[in-house]
């Protein structure tokens, strides 16, 4: 392949710059220079004068305009060619899931910032923009008034000297801090340096800093300075919370290993530790909050990213663990899980999908989010996961049937939709929902889909199954129980059928 080590110029006219992405084995260093001052980047796939791009990822380059960046790095001139500016998001020509955010393009993992504000809900997250695996880690962007239906919006924060951007939260300057105004947005994240994807910060260490934003999300800001230094390797992932009763703000930080710190702040800038909380099992992303009780009251979960969530009592600085581990999720595809900082009666998490959606231009979506109460069992709380309202405000009615042992519906508009099931004491059942198989065996414990099979931990005695494009979520036991299935679903629309060995309940409901 010819290189080309020389300098390569754009002179910036609009407020996209679009990078040809062809996706590869092998990326080059791509790094941008404004005015000689190093200001991005990025791995990148070489594109070769006879490839066509797969897409074109898009960097937000509106503070530029007018000026001149200079491009360096070892790739052929078909490459600089084929670089395009614009003034609005590229779209993208595949089918995506209808409920379930996906990005347009490229990689995507962990929910961060989850804030709302002024009835508009914003959902950032890591993002490789640049290919569909793992790396350049960013911020991606997204809002939307009902938590699904979704609008897409420029990458948040990139990475810099200080390096890539890993994940962290969000919430309102209720309290006016940090010389900004009350409604200005404050974002919390981890400046991964010296990490192995970031050779600019080489010789950094993972420190936790600031960003704000004084329109409405639009655009972020970096305070630059680090407010919580390095405590241990690899420590990430800051989740702050006001905690109301002690007046102060708390975060909660994945240190190493097994280990979680909790620090504390009443201005937002400067940390004391006040606790370090060692888990068998536990790992990464804490969100440390209350959750009401169904009895009432509330009790405060510390939830991790398997799913993993530990029940206690919280008085500001340091969290008494009352319970055992329990698990969220019954299978590993959900990861990641945070909740919105800042909703008013209700508590709504979002979890990242670790699906590998083969054959599309993105990797990774969220689920749908879902509403969290604790409920009090012979053992102790344990997490209802109820889709959330709007899902259910949505929810057109497609069918109902009572006490039948089998019956088939045709459908023939495109939507995402819920079929709920009173399973009552049926011994075998068997589902199919646009070519995708779901079966329970009451005697053997599994429910199966697609051929992949889950060991239940107790009876089922109801289901409701979301169907998606290329996913399937199957919650029991009146959302107690939770499980994940990627599937090659594409058509939303055709077969639907029940089957079972007893009589059953069902409801068919249609969400689009």
């Amino acid at each position: 392949m010819q290189k080309n080590t020389t300098d390569y110029k754009i002179k910036i006219e609009h407020s996209f710059l679009l990078i040809p992405v062809k996706a590869k084995k092998e990326a080059e260093r791509l790094s941008f220079y404004l005015e000689e001052q190093k200001v991005l980047e990025y791995r990148i796939f070489p594109v070769e004068e006879e490839e066509t791009a797969d897409y074109y990822a898009p960097i937000p380059v509106t503070s530029w305009i007018g000026k001149s960046i200079r491009l360096e790095g070892d790739y052929p001139e078909a490459f600089y060619a084929k670089i395009k500016q614009a003034d609005y998001l590229p779209e993208s020509g595949q089918l995506h899931p209808l409920m379930h955010f996906t990005p347009v393009t490229g990689w995507m993992n962990d929910p961060n910032g989850l804030v709302c504000q002024d009835g508009i809900y914003h959902l950032f997250y890591q993002h490789n923009a640049f290919g569909t695996a793992w790396d350049n880690m960013s911020w991606g962007h997204a809002v939307s008034k009902d938590l699904l239906h979704w609008e897409h919006r420029p990458m948040a924060i990139l990475p810099d000297e200080d390096g890539t951007i890993f994940s962290g939260s969000g919430l309102c300057n209720e309290q006016g801090l940090l010389e900004l105004p009350e409604k200005a947005l404050v974002f919390f994240y981890t400046s991964a340096g010296g990490s192995a994807d970031s050779p600019w910060s080489e010789g950094g260490q993972f420190t936790q800093r600031i960003a704000y934003s004084i329109d409405h999300g639009a655009t972020l800001h970096k305070k630059g300075e680090v407010i919580v230094p390095n405590l241990t390797e690899g420590n990430r992932d800051p989740k702050v919370y006001w905690h109301e009763e002690s007046k102060g703000y708390i975060m909660s930080l994945y240190l190493k290993n097994h280990v979680y710190a909790i620090l504390r702040s009443e201005d937002l800038e400067h940390w004391e530790l006040t606790q370090k909380l060692p888990f068998i099992t536990a790992r990464e992303c804490p969100d440390l909050r209350p959750v009401p009780t169904e009895e009432g009251g509330e009790k405060w979960i510390l939830f991790t990213a398997s799913g993993e969530y530990f029940t206690g009592d919280f008085d500001g600085f340091h969290f008494t663990n009352l319970s055992e581990g329990r698990m969220a999720y019954q299978n590993e595809l959900p990861y990641a899980g945070q909740t919105y900082s800042n909703l008013q009666g209700r508590v709504v998490l979002v979890h990242w999908m670790r699906t590998e959606n083969p054959g599309k231009y993105y990797t990774g979506m969220m689920g749908i989010p879902r509403e969290l109460t604790l409920v009090k069992g012979e053992e102790g709380y344990i997490l209802r996961q109820s889709v959330i309202r709007e899902w259910k405000e949505q929810s057109v009615p497609v069918r109902e049937e009572k006490e039948q042992k089998q019956w088939e519906e045709e459908t023939v508009r495109d939507a995402a939709l819920e079929l709920q099931l009173n399973i009552q004491g049926a011994l075998v059942l068997s589902v199919m929902i646009y070519g995708q198989k779901i079966s329970y065996q009451r005697k053997t414990g599994m429910l199966c889909v697609n051929g992949v099979t889950c060991k239940v931990k107790e009876d089922l005695r109801n289901l409701s199954i979301l169907a998606d494009r290329e996913i399937l979520e199957v919650a029991a036991n009146d959302d107690t129980l939770l499980y994940f299935f990627e599937t090659d679903l594409q058509d939303l629309a055709g077969k639907i059928s029940v089957e079972a060995d007893r009589n059953v309940d069902s409801w068919l409901w249609r969400v689009q």
